[in-house]
């Protein structure tokens, strides 16, 4: 009898002993894996990317900015690339967007005023010079027509920063036509657009929105949100994701009031700086903590799908089954497997 009951005893313990490892154990049945498919060495560090079709354009940090064709995605040609010395600026690019439409390139110094480089000339760079004012955090930019282009800039100083340009055939350049500026509740440091509709990001103070209609810009609501509001990505009128830093992330839908009709908060252990959308994928920027990607379940959840270790991100972006991700270490792109 005794032996027996050692036995037993030892079979108990081993019992209990794995009953709670496995309770401890994380589950990751529903953990997404990355899998690299190239790294792309840029220099200076990979502060922002803007994927046209096959070419993809680098804001390297203090490597200027780049032009990489991806025609082949595990061979990535460079195409071209200027300098700061050759951009004329002296602090490091931050942001990149590329209007096809147009064929314009446009590119942020940190914390001045962004440039303007034609690009209507096969591949060659022609910086047209820097516009609108210093302190811009982030731009974006609407065509109005084959001949013009309006920016709408989260102007740290000043708020809202409007400037539209044409372009003048018999000089070959592009003139600053008209400008506005919008008073904001806050300093911004982040904005997107979708239609008529612009979303500032306010630090601490959360975001504001604005309705454009008929040309007239007026303020439609403002939320406080906790954390540091940083980057705001739009889904569609009504309906976006704010990256809050140390607050993590938020996923907002309002109407045209000042109040959110359905907010989640989630990610709220990380340090987020932008968050990217591919319908059921979410893909934050996480500073030193790299990359985390979360899923949206229907209306109320948002389920964690791993965080990976690839290093400081920046910013990231989806584009053709890809996920770009612009970090320190330069340009890393990858398919997500669910």
């Amino acid at each position: 009898m005794t032996v027996i009951n050692i036995r037993m005893k030892h079979y108990l313990n081993l019992l209990i002993v794995s009953t709670i490892f496995s309770c401890i154990e994380p589950n990751s049945e529903n953990l997404w894996k990355l899998n690299e498919v190239v790294h792309i060495e840029t220099e200076g560090y990979c502060r922002d990317v803007y994927i046209s079709g096959d070419s993809v354009f680098v804001a390297a940090g203090q490597g200027g900015v780049q032009l990489w064709d991806i025609g082949i995605i595990t061979a990535p040609n460079l195409v071209w690339k200027k300098s700061l010395a050759e951009l004329g600026v002296n602090k490091e690019i931050t942001q990149v967007s590329y209007v096809s439409s147009i064929k314009q390139l446009f590119a942020l110094e940190s914390n001045e005023r962004p440039l303007h480089i034609d690009l209507s000339s096969g591949n060659t760079a022609s910086v047209q010079g820097q516009f609108s004012s210093e302190q811009t955090k982030e731009f974006r930019v609407v065509t109005n027509s084959i001949n013009s282009f309006t920016m709408y800039a989260a102007d740290n100083d000043d708020g809202l920063k409007i400037s539209t340009f044409e372009y003048d055939s018999s000089f070959g350049l592009w003139f600053n036509t008209a400008g506005d500026e919008i008073a904001s509740v806050g300093n911004p440091n982040g904005i997107d657009m979708y239609e008529n509709e612009i979303v500032l990001t306010l630090d601490q103070l959360g975001i504001e929105a604005f309705h454009l209609e008929n040309g007239i810009i007026t303020s439609s609501y403002h939320i406080d949100l906790e954390g540091n509001a940083r980057a705001i990505t739009m889904l569609n009128g009504g309906e976006f994701y704010v990256a809050c830093e140390d607050a993590g992330a938020f996923r907002m839908a309002t109407g045209f009031s000042a109040q959110s009709e359905g907010k989640i908060q989630f990610a709220n252990d990380l340090f987020v700086t932008h968050i990217a959308v591919n319908n059921n994928q979410l893909a934050l920027s996480c500073a030193s903590n790299g990359l985390a990607l979360y899923e949206p379940d229907g209306n109320t959840t948002i389920s964690a799908r791993g965080i990976h270790d690839i290093g400081y991100v920046y910013h990231a972006e989806f584009s053709g089954g890809y996920l770009f991700a612009a970090t320190r270490e330069g340009l890393q792109i990858f398919e997500i497997d669910e």
